[in-house]
């Protein structure tokens, strides 16, 4: 399998970017674009460190790589590295979850406690628990996993960095548009009946389904998937 040509890497001193070695620019360029692009929530307005590493750079290639990135967001200390700083064999970024927040299990969690109200958004790269109500207009978008303590009649958008394992659940899961990674569903025209039990949305065979959160028992989700 061929190597991806650019991988994130967020850590507490900023964001690591490793570039494999055999990439040319375009394609560099291409897929750095993608994931600045999928990630922009979380950039935008920000200002974050960063560490390229993987392969030696010209003087013009470091500017049009910075150039890319400050479309997103503020640059801060900026590094290039052919390798990373005190990165254990076994934590190089041959590992596809490198791509995107990996603590679906455990990890980074927001929480956030109130309602989210029309017109506001909520964002963080772990995952992210509401402790009140989604309401239709507000937007909650997560790298892990959302799981709302209430009802969650807005957008949902988990797994944004592209983790297909994370989940969406909650005690009313009515979005009007709901999200994990790649995948988009949106809520059937018409009223629908308010579930008389929490829900989960997850990824399964490239489909999303949402089911109820009792053990035994399922059914697949009435949304249309995109």
């Amino acid at each position: 399998m061929k190597e991806q040509p650019v991988v994130f890497k967020g850590t507490r001193n900023g964001l690591q970017i490793y570039i494999a070695h055999g990439s040319d620019m375009p394609e560099i360029m291409e897929a750095a674009a993608g994931k600045l692009q999928s990630g922009k929530p979380f950039f935008e307005g920000a200002t974050v460190n960063l560490t390229f590493f993987g392969r030696e750079f010209l003087v013009e290639e470091q500017t049009r790589l910075l150039e890319l990135f400050a479309r997103y967001m503020k640059p801060g200390s900026v590094e290039f590295r052919t390798q990373p700083v005190s990165v254990e064999r076994k934590d190089l970024p041959e590992r596809d979850h490198y791509d995107s927040f990996d603590g679906i299990e455990e990890g980074m969690t927001r929480f956030v406690r109130g309602t989210v109200r029309s017109g506001q958004r909520v964002s963080y790269e772990g995952n992210v628990v509401i402790i009140g109500d989604v309401n239709p207009g507000g937007e909650v978008i997560a790298g892990g996993n959302i799981l709302v303590l209430g009802n969650l009649r807005g957008i949902a958008h988990a797994g944004a960095t592209g983790n297909q394992d994370a989940v969406v659940a909650s005690y009313c899961l009515q979005p009007t548009q709901l999200r994990i990674a790649g995948y988009i569903t949106r809520a059937p025209e018409g009223e629908t009946a308010k579930p008389p039990y929490p829900e989960v949305a997850y990824i399964r065979q490239e489909q999303l389904f949402i089911e109820p959160y009792l053990p035994g028992k399922g059914k697949q989700a009435d949304f249309h998937t995109t």
